[in-house]
Order: structure tokens, then sequence, then C-alpha cells
């Protein structure tokens, strides 16, 4: 069996042929030194994935050494399932929060729920505004300038604000469901 792996003789990932499975012994067919593989260890990490105001534990299961990393998308574990969330907050054992670590020294992560996200939307007719909720994947886009069908109705997106603080104002401007805060429309005739 031939594997690339790191050899620290020629400094590089080197074809390596396997002496000894049992002891994940290898040679390097490059230099022929021998090196002794180490599976890495797995961890736990708790999780807790929210969507709205509900709440849900989870967990992943990593590398040691894995990068765990704040706004990155990944998949946790909970009873009901698979979810994809969006890393909001890393808790170290120490209980510091950072935005940047190591699977081995996290405590616990916070995950927002992006697979099915809630879209609030502001819908304007004349001088009415009425607040509007919409379940959507979170990958899916809306628009500056845009025509929603809500209800019968027909809608213009005027802006969309975002999770970041910013606003998409200028028409053809684009955002995921997952990115929104809050999408403000009018009424068209």
């Amino acid at each position: 069996m031939r594997s690339e792996i790191y050899c620290d003789v020629c400094k590089n990932n080197t074809p390596h042929r396997l002496l000894n499975r049992r002891k994940n012994v290898f040679q390097c067919e490059v230099c022929n030194s021998v090196t002794e593989l180490l599976p890495e260890k797995k961890v736990r990490v708790n999780a807790i994935i929210s969507r709205d105001d509900r709440s849900e534990k989870a967990f992943l299961t990593l590398s040691r050494s894995e990068t765990l990393t704040k706004g990155e998308e990944i998949v946790v574990e909970t009873e009901k399932g698979y979810r994809l969330g969006v890393i909001t907050s890393i808790e170290l054992e120490s209980g510091k929060r950072v935005e940047l670590a190591e699977a081995g020294d996290v405590k616990t992560v916070w995950l927002r729920d992006v697979g099915e996200v809630k879209v609030r939307l502001s819908l304007h007719k004349g001088p009415v505004t009425t607040p509007y909720e919409l379940f959507t994947s979170g990958e899916m886009e809306f628009r500056v300038g845009e025509i929603l069908p809500i209800e019968g109705r027909k809608y213009r997106i005027t802006r969309i604000k975002l999770i970041n603080g910013g606003v998409l104002r200028r028409d053809g401007k684009v955002a995921k469901a997952k990115e929104i805060r809050r999408i403000y429309a009018r009424f068209i005739r």
C-alpha cells in the first residue's frame, strides 16, 4: 500500500510504502527513512445551534488540531439529525471567547442555523407597513428590484438590511437568505 506522507528527511510530501499495518510504520520511497504515523485523536465538541428564539444541543466530532473559525459554515449533529450552521461564537475551556481555535481547546461552539432560515419582511402599502415572515433555504437569493408575490399581491424589494449591518439599496444587488436581517418592499399595482 502506497500513501503520500510528509517526510521529515525530504521536507516534502513523498510516496511512502506501508511496512507494518498494526504499528502504522511507513518507509519513504525517496530517501528510505522509516516513520511511524500515529492517527490523530478525535474530540467531541459541544455545540448549540439556534434558529430564531429556539436553541438545540448538538456536537461535532473533529481532529484535535482542526481549526474552528467564527463565521465558518459547519455541519453539526443533533438528536434529530444533521444541521448546517454558521459559527457565531467559540468558547474555550477557560471560558474565554475567541474568533479562532483548535478543536482540542474548545468547550462549546455556538451556531446560527442556515439550512432553513426565517426572512423577515416589512411590506409597505401607502402609509401602512405590515410585518411578514418567510421560511426558505439559507441559500435562496433575494435581489433589490425583484418582484415578490405575497398573498396574491406583488411587492418590489426596495432595500435589504444585512445581518452584518450593511444595507443593499441599488437595483440588482443580491443577498442570500442566511445573510439577511430584513427585506423592505413596496406594494406595486
